[in-house]
């Protein structure tokens, strides 16, 4: 059997209501559609960075997230983004439930947030810089 590319190329998450989600990541994140999306359909694809986030339509949203052996809960996705610092403000600004901001010395800084629908997600500022953590 010949090898063929393996990679992750869609993440579909259970949402209460299509519309709102895909309102609510279109204008925290700046995602766009894969294809168009017509009011009342039960799912909605959104690229991320030519990855497939697929909001689909649920009647039960289970938890997207665990708790790690010491005790942390810990998201199962993550976003990065450029500033995390003003971003993390900016989702604050906007209502939206995030936890505080933390900064690991190899890993960078990193925080977590609900979305309308529940679902625990974590945002990652990229590796850490010269100078990060001061």
């Amino acid at each position: 059997m010949a090898k063929s590319a393996f990679h992750l190329q869609v993440i579909e998450i259970p949402v209460r209501n299509v519309s709102e989600s895909l309102k609510w990541y279109t204008e925290m994140f700046g995602l766009e559609l894969c294809f168009p999306y017509e009011e009342g359909e039960e799912e909605a694809c959104l690229n991320l960075s030519g990855m497939g986030f697929s909001l689909i339509a649920a009647k039960d949203i289970p938890r997207l997230d665990f708790v790690s052996a010491k005790g942390v809960r810990k998201p199962f996705f993550t976003f990065q983004v450029d500033n995390i610092k003003d971003f993390r403000e900016e989702m604050i600004q906007k209502g939206v439930d995030v936890s505080e901001l933390v900064f690991k010395p190899d890993g960078g800084y990193s925080c977590q947030f609900l979305d309308p629908s529940g679902n625990w997600m974590g945002i990652w500022g990229g590796w850490p810089k010269e100078g990060d953590g001061e």
